[in-house]
């Protein structure tokens, strides 16, 4: 299970998060205009369709209760949208050969960290699966428009450091998912999640988990 966990642990928020923002910058720091706009909308896009899709269920239930859906996994969908992307960038100006194994690494991690998401029971294969095709779909867009712009391609020794965080994952920020429960609640006018249990709203209105001290705006912990 530990080694399910660490590879868990390789979509978090503080390592997927971390990258993205690297290859966002290095291509704005190489005036890569356009080619970070493009990478800036397929990732934000992504993100968006799969924090929607978790606060569609949280605040109303909406899902595919017959494949145990109720969101894309937001880890797999961030790892298979940023280690194709980085390692490829990683490699760029190798034969066309290196490439290749790069982005099929990145895609193999990609999975590997989709499937430890239903090996730690945070997901179900339904959220693991399409959240991974989900990334791998960004990766593929913005990679197409890469190969497209040669002239254009950043040098990667900043991605290449960020890479390094992979090897030291940690949790994800503490209670992260608040936000998107708070965001739920805030949209719905509701008071209670729907559990994925019964799908139902729970019995009682939503307590976050942390101590009352902690708790901010009666949703979010601190």
């Amino acid at each position: 299970m530990l080694w399910w966990s660490h590879l868990s642990a390789l979509g978090g928020l503080n390592v997927t998060a971390l990258l993205a923002l690297g290859v966002t910058a290095w291509l704005i720091g190489s005036r890569c205009w356009r080619l970070a706009l493009v990478w800036c909308l397929v990732f934000g896009g992504a993100m968006l369709v799969a924090a929607g899709s978790q606060i569609a269920f949280i605040g109303w239930g909406i899902g595919i209760r017959s494949l145990s859906f109720t969101g894309f996994s937001g880890h797999a969908a961030r790892a298979a949208a940023v280690f194709p992307v980085a390692l490829f960038l990683l490699v760029e100006h190798q034969p066309r050969r290196a490439r290749l194994i790069a982005v099929a690494a990145g895609g193999l991690l990609a999975v590997a960290v989709a499937l430890a998401r239903v090996q730690v029971g945070a997901h179900s294969a339904s959220e693991a699966l399409s959240g991974c095709l989900l990334g791998l779909g960004a990766a593929a867009l913005f990679l197409a428009r890469a190969r497209a712009a040669r002239d254009c391609s950043p040098q990667p020794l900043l991605l290449g450091l960020l890479a390094a965080t992979i090897f030291l994952p940690r949790a994800d920020p503490a209670y992260s998912h608040q936000w998107l429960t708070a965001a739920a609640l805030a949209l719905s006018g509701r008071d209670r999640v729907y559990l994925r249990n019964d799908w139902q709203p729970a019995q009682g209105p939503y307590v976050p988990p942390c101590a009352p001290a902690r708790v901010r705006f009666a949703v979010l912990c601190t």
